[in-house]
């Protein structure tokens, strides 16, 4: 065995580089990621799925979830792994305190009027997206996008930087379902440092702490317009 590969965790090197996997095995991967994560968020967009948002990410998050559980080949812990949020607790907060910063600054540039917007007009709506969103809309697309993507797409994207990137690009792409620009393109700089955490720690716990901050510093400072309304009454048609 070459020490390239005595380097990667068994798990890594068997999805990698094994000779079990075929082209055709390859390619209906491919095919299959095509469908699920460019086809259906489109098809979303054009409002042609008969499900809510919340429903249909829900019901997409045990379909995962079950595939993931089992699968032999895949390490049950990174489904919590607390060690891996206490080892990367700190980064995160160093993380996110520039980012809030220089998101804040953006809204008073941009739309001064819609700092705390939500918190100063409408409390109830913000505290319900405080503790339901973590619950039920962050864990379930880490379970998704990193837990099911990393694991399930690996012997499509073999290497790290680029899986990070192309989970990056899928995730930011998701939310086209939004109906704007900036909600793409922030949640693909997101995306891309979720990534990276997962990647590091092999932790869904630790990534969905750095989602949740994020999530609730997004909706809290005033970007609403471009996420939350959607988010918002999906989670009360869905708890109704």
């Amino acid at each position: 065995m070459s020490d390239r590969h005595r380097l990667l965790e068994p798990e890594f090197r068997y999805i990698g580089w094994s000779p079990g996997y075929s082209l055709f095995h390859k390619l209906y991967l491919s095919l299959e990621f095509i469908f699920l994560f460019l086809a259906i968020p489109a098809l979303i967009f054009y409002d042609l799925v008969p499900f809510s948002k919340i429903g249909l990410l829900l019901g997409f998050t045990l379909l995962c979830a079950f595939i993931l559980w089992r699968d032999g080949r895949f390490n049950r812990k990174k489904l919590w792994n607390t060690k891996g949020v206490r080892k990367s607790a700190r980064g995160i907060f160093m993380r996110f305190i520039p980012a809030a910063v220089f998101l804040a600054i953006i809204i008073l540039m941009l739309e001064p009027d819609q700092l705390f917007n939500m918190v100063r007009n409408d409390f109830g709506s913000w505290l319900f997206v405080v503790i339901a969103y973590p619950l039920f809309s962050v864990y379930p697309q880490e379970v998704i996008y990193r837990g099911f993507v990393f694991h399930r797409y690996e012997p499509i994207f073999p290497k790290q930087r680029f899986m990070i990137h192309v989970n990056a690009l899928s995730f930011g792409y998701l939310h086209i379902i939004f109906g704007n620009y900036p909600a793409v393109f922030l949640t693909y700089g997101a995306g891309y440092l979720f990534a990276r955490t997962y990647a590091e720690t092999k932790s869904l716990l630790a990534v969905s702490l750095e989602h949740a901050l994020y999530g609730i510093l997004i909706f809290t400072i005033g970007f609403n317009d471009y996420f939350l309304n959607s988010v918002v009454l999906d989670l009360d048609i869905f708890f109704r």
